[in-house]
């Protein structure tokens, strides 16, 4: 039976890559956290003012209506010391879960729910908070601006005053929301899927496909795991398969050994960035999470790596607030001594984990966790919201928190279920847990990737490290060639990078080897992947598509069917024989294959079809998800085969290309490329046969005005240096290259007419 469960999980996993390949760039860790900007202000507490119709307030204050989502128009003034911004036609509704029931409650601005695109400050949303059951209102900023510390993903925060058809509603936490625009902010490769993961998420195992973790909560008919980005129906909709992901994760915590745990899963999932995740968690006392009370987190699909990544949100239980249990002293390696977490437990029965676990915290422990400092912070942010607090009546209908509670909350417990203030508990928690770890495991941990589609024949593999290796090597093993090893350089602390050359080689498997040196005894080696990585070197040969002809810049020249005017790419069926387009993709950048996957369709043989690049998905299938540039850019046409991305086609263009104008093959499917220029012999051709000649009496003619002007020798120049097997504009001699004999050539044919 185990047997029939793994190759069925099998299947699934050969699934979730088809259906979501695996994609690389150049960084796995999330970015440095973006600056506050005015949104946030630290150093004062900003006003925001809403104003609505009286019947909407009515609506969203009314009991009945406590769980209703509907957003309501409103009017958003925000004002600080550096002025006044008003947003018109904002969205204004309740947010949260218990807090809609309670008398402080929380609320979301939506700018652009009524009038699209709309952003205030590059944001989208805004979540403003209670804390309701907080009587510092403090702490999940103080956790916010911790985890910011420690390079993790974390919203950025500030307090405001929040006023509601003039009515003062007290003072609240502002609170960036997660959204795309969140994602962009934090990672070099923001389109993968997200999912926001509520109780009862515990990870537990329901079957092995996707369509087994769509589950609704008990209570209503959103998602325990709810998609809110990436979905790949239409429109973005989330489908079965795009939950394939977590069911893979699921399934290798259900069925695979303790012994072979640590190689599957950390194919699937970060597991170095979830331990760290957990040390912090586990620090700050949050209960209300994914270890606690599995709830409160996003899982998010990377997709430089196809690994999962778990981030937190709704930090305000902690540091003290403890409902149930003293997390004051709670076992780092137990966290919930009664309750199975499948992703927590599992990695706690390997000892390598454990271990890195400790590490973790230690290292937290030494970077700022500690009663003092924290102290300092705390009563910094009470001085600065004291007035704020003090006049904030409605902080005290739930608890009963009077002035000396909020005053007094960094040093002091206020009793019921905020068993210790700030301060005491990180000093509470800091002796506790340092006997727990004790001894301390050095901090070690690698992951490799390869970075694909390779389009020029050269190899880059990426490392990530925590920890201090002292050096890193790559072993390369070249299809019907000798492997051989490569050492990686560090170009920033913890990434380490190679670039290997490979030309002639159709494939190749790699790993990486990290080496770690100890005080006294042997070096620990460490490799990544822990069973060789595979990547295409080659493009696609002898492929059924080709990028045919492309123009960046259509204002007049070729109507869409919906009437306007997008720029355009062609591809062209070169076979003799019906092709289809599926599991094809278009992407203007080569780090995210993705942006753009055909719909399925067939192409008869010598036949066109465009595709629009204008952003607008709404328009219909045909319509990518971006624009290009007409002074320069380049689309790459991918297939994911077998094992990996590889190239079908690509164009580049440097030289700016005029309005109407395209760049195309001198004929359909020929190697050669020339630019077509309206009103002249060789206008641009969508949908039809490209009318270039292939033995043009003139070469040198690049732009196809019949005549070698300037222009033309500025194409040349600058295309000097290129070399196939990039397609080169200005290699009038066909060698193959752009040098010093094509100049020439163009030089000696100056002024002439063609």
């Amino acid at each position: 039976m185990y047997l029939v469960k793994m190759k069925k999980y099998l299947l699934v996993f050969l699934g979730f890559i088809l259906i979501s390949p695996l994609q690389y760039s150049a960084q796995t860790f999330p970015l440095p956290s973006p600056t506050f900007g005015p949104a946030f202000l630290q150093s004062e507490v900003a006003a925001i003012e809403v104003f609505l119709e009286p019947e909407d307030w009515e609506y969203i204050l009314h009991p009945d209506n406590e769980q209703s989502n509907v957003e309501h128009p409103a009017t958003f003034i925000y004002t600080s010391v550096a002025g006044s911004d008003t947003m018109y036609d904002v969205g204004f509704r309740l947010r949260g879960n218990t807090s809609r029931a309670a008398g402080k409650k929380s609320f979301k601005v939506s700018m652009n729910t009524f009038v699209a695109g709309q952003k205030w400050n590059g944001l989208e949303k805004l979540n403003l908070n209670g804390e309701h059951n907080d009587p510092s209102i403090m702490r999940a900023r103080m956790v916010w601006e911790f985890m910011r510390s420690q390079d993790m993903v974390a919203p950025r925060s500030s307090h405001v005053e929040l006023y509601v058809n003039g009515d003062y509603r007290g003072l609240y936490l502002n609170l960036e929301h997660v959204d795309e625009n969140f994602l962009a902010e934090r990672f070099v490769n923001p389109f993968g899927k997200l999912w926001k993961c509520t109780y009862p998420a515990d990870l537990s195992f329901n079957g092995v496909e996707g369509v087994d973790y769509t589950f609704n909560h008990p209570w209503d008919n959103t998602r325990v795991y709810d998609l809110k980005l990436g979905g790949t129906g239409l429109n973005g909709d989330a489908t079965d398969e795009d939950y394939n992901a977590i069911a893979v994760l699921a399934t290798i915590l259900h069925e695979v050994s303790t012994e072979n745990l640590p190689c599957e899963i950390e194919q699937v999932f970060d597991v170095s960035s979830f331990l760290k995740l957990a040390a912090l968690e586990i620090l700050v006392g949050h209960w209300d999470n994914y270890f606690g009370n599995m709830n409160n987190y996003y899982l998010y699909e990377r997709p430089e790596d196809g690994k999962l990544m778990m981030f937190s949100y709704d930090l305000d239980n902690t540091l003290g607030v403890q409902w149930w249990g003293d997390y004051s002293n709670q076992n780092p390696f137990d966290f919930s001594p009664t309750d199975f977490r499948p992703l927590y437990d599992r990695l706690m029965d390997v000892e390598e984990y454990r271990d890195m676990l400790g590490a973790f915290i230690n290292a937290a422990l030494e970077d700022g966790f500690n009663g003092p400092g924290w102290a300092v912070r705390g009563n910094e942010l009470i001085a600065l919201c004291t007035s704020a607090a003090l006049n904030d009546t409605y902080r005290t209908l739930d608890y009963g928190f009077d002035n000396n509670d909020f005053l007094l909350s960094i040093s002091t417990a206020w009793g019921g279920h905020i068993d210790n203030g700030i301060a005491p508990y990180v000093l509470e928690r800091a002796n506790s847990i340092t006997s727990q770890i004790n001894p301390v495991a050095q901090l070690r941990s690698i992951q490799a990737y390869a970075k694909t589609p390779v389009h020029n024949d050269t190899l880059t593999i990426y490392t990530e490290t925590y920890g201090s290796p002292s050096y890193l090597i790559a072993t390369i093993f070249p299809d019907n060639a000798p492997s051989f090893t490569s050492p990686l350089s560090e170009i920033e602390p913890g990434l380490w990078r190679v670039d290997i050359a490979l030309t002639g080689v159709a494939s190749t498997e790699w790993i990486v080897h990290a080496t770690f040196e100890n005080d006294s005894s042997l070096p620990t080696n460490i490799n990544s992947p822990c069973t060789p990585g595979r990547a295409w070197i080659s493009w696609l040969p002898s492929p059924n598509f080709v990028l045919n002809e492309v123009m960046p810049l259509n204002n007049s020249f070729n109507q869409d069917p919906s009437g306007g005017f997008p720029d355009w790419v062609e591809i062209y069926n070169s076979s003799t024989s019906p092709a289809s387009v599926a599991n094809m993709y278009l992407t203007d950048n080569v780090d995210i294959p993705t942006k753009y996957k055909f719909p399925e369709f067939t192409v008869e043989p010598n036949d066109h079809r465009l595709i629009y690049l204008d952003n607008d998905l709404e328009q219909g299938p045909l319509h990518a998800p971006f624009h290009i540039d007409s002074s320069g850019d380049d689309l790459t046409l991918i297939v994911w085969d077998d094992f990996g991305w590889r190239v079908i086609d690509r164009v580049v263009w440097s030289d700016v290309l005029p309005v109407n104008t395209s760049y195309g093959r001198v004929e359909d499917g020929y190697s050669e490329w020339m630019t077509f220029v309206p009103l002249t012999s060789t206008p641009p051709t969508p949908l039809a046969a490209n009318s270039g000649m292939i033995t043009a009496p003139c070469p040198e003619d690049l732009n196809g005005d019949g005549s070698i002007t300037v222009q033309d020798v500025l194409i040349v120049l600058a295309n000097f240096g290129c070399a196939e097997p990039e397609p080169c504009i200005g290699d009038i001699d066909s060698s193959n290259y752009v040098g010093v004999s094509d100049v020439l050539e163009m030089l000696s044919a100056f002024g002439s007419n063609c």
